[in-house]
């Protein structure tokens, strides 16, 4: 949230590496989380928008040199700019190689499952990038998963369980679910002892975020571990698809949207 990178694409040159060149390996854990989920730093993407309106001016007038050969890194903590030079076309990239396999925003989807957040893209064909906010997430067994309409009844049920809200401090003290307790998914493992004693080996975990992204991680998480017997505490865990987004949309219109 407080660095920011600058290029120019192909443009349909031959020879000229496209993102997908420069970045072969998505990140599993943090890829395509939204500004909202990271954070960031509102001058940031000000100051690059500036220097990306300019290449664009450069484009369209055939002035200067764009920076086709060139990427530039922002930190604004250090107040620092670095440019390095870009490597050339990568013959085996899926995306702009001779052989590439990702044609199409669906191809995209598919290939990208494992890096929306804690893999959240559907593989059906037509789903596409829509997933996330239908509530779909690839690589939990259903029963590791729970619609809001079914926690809702949980609820109104009065049902005894632990609703693990793991967004971010910031996020949570917005707007939360009665009752929620908030422990965010980057202290999920060194929190165990806390949810042991909340769940105390009786009371249902329901992993609550805002899109159902970053709770399917905690999911799988802590499911994982109990399945190796260690923790006894935890009696088990679900988590609730769609998340917050769903929930104020099927559940509670009143409820804060972000």
């Amino acid at each position: 949230g407080t660095e920011g990178q600058l290029t120019v694409y192909g443009c349909g040159v031959d020879g000229r590496p496209c993102y997908r060149c420069l970045y072969p390996r998505v990140n599993p854990t943090e890829g395509c989380k939204s500004c909202s989920d990271n954070g960031v730093l509102g001058t940031v993407p000000g100051l690059i928008g500036i220097l990306q309106a300019t290449e664009a001016l450069k484009l369209l007038t055939d002035t200067g040199k764009p920076m086709y050969d060139r990427l530039l890194m922002y930190d604004a903590l250090q107040c620092s700019f670095l440019t390095i030079k870009k490597p050339p076309a990568n013959r085996a990239c899926p995306v702009c190689g001779p052989n590439a396999t990702v044609k199409s925003m669906d191809d995209s989807a598919l290939d990208s499952v494992g890096a929306r957040g804690p893999a959240v893209v559907d593989p059906s064909p037509g789903i596409g990038l829509t997933a996330a906010s239908n509530g779909l997430v690839m690589n939990l067994p259903d029963e590791l998963q729970v619609s809001c309409k079914a926690y809702e009844h949980v609820r109104r049920e009065g049902t005894p369980h632990v609703l693990l809200d793991v967004r971010v401090p910031r996020q949570y003290e917005m707007c939360s679910l009665d009752g929620a307790v908030n422990i965010p998914l980057g202290d999920i493992e060194g929190s165990l002892d806390r949810i042991e004693d909340l769940s105390n080996g009786t009371k249902p975990i329901y992993c609550l975020c805002r899109r159902g992204i970053a709770s399917a991680e905690a999911t799988r998480i802590l499911s994982e571990i109990a399945s190796k017997g260690d923790r006894s505490g935890i009696h088990s865990v679900r988590n609730i698809t769609g998340g917050l987004n769903v929930w104020a949309h099927e559940i509670d219109p009143t409820f804060p949207s972000y």
